[in-house]
């Protein structure tokens, strides 16, 4: 049987502050959660598989990592990768093209390191608050 919990709040030492009454027991409640996100869920979309991933995509979105201090380790690396592709008989643009592959490349790999680096550090600040409610 579901009962009624009202959730009070100390604002000094006198006041009481009702916030509303809630009902059933917060483990009903949560179960409730749980079977509503089993029958309904989550369309994370083609390239991700997590809400963590979700959630790096959106941060990414909004902060570009594309700051001068990014483009000065990013410039000689592009350098360097022009000057090892192979330019004989071949035109400026295609020229441009292989390195911006190789560019690619290492794009992928840093955004690979950084999204995974991202969600680990997540998982660990999730643990640390559930470390730090326990007993």
């Amino acid at each position: 049987m579901a009962t009624m919990e009202k959730h009070t709040e100390r604002t000094n030492s006198t006041d009481i502050r009702t916030f509303g009454s809630r009902l059933g027991h917060t483990v009903e409640i949560v179960n409730q959660i749980k079977a509503y996100l089993q029958e309904h869920p989550a369309n994370y979309y083609d390239q991700i598989d997590s809400f963590l991933e979700l959630l790096y995509y959106s941060y990414t979105e909004c902060n570009s990592v594309e700051t001068p201090e990014f483009r000065s380790i990013v410039n000689p690396l592009d350098e360097k990768l022009r000057s090892l592709v192979d330019t004989d008989g071949k035109t400026e643009a295609e020229v441009d093209e292989e390195a911006g592959e190789y560019m690619n490349i290492v794009f992928e790999l840093c955004s690979a390191y950084e999204r995974q680096s991202y969600i680990e550090g997540m998982k660990v600040g999730a643990r640390l608050v559930m470390e730090m409610w326990e007993d």
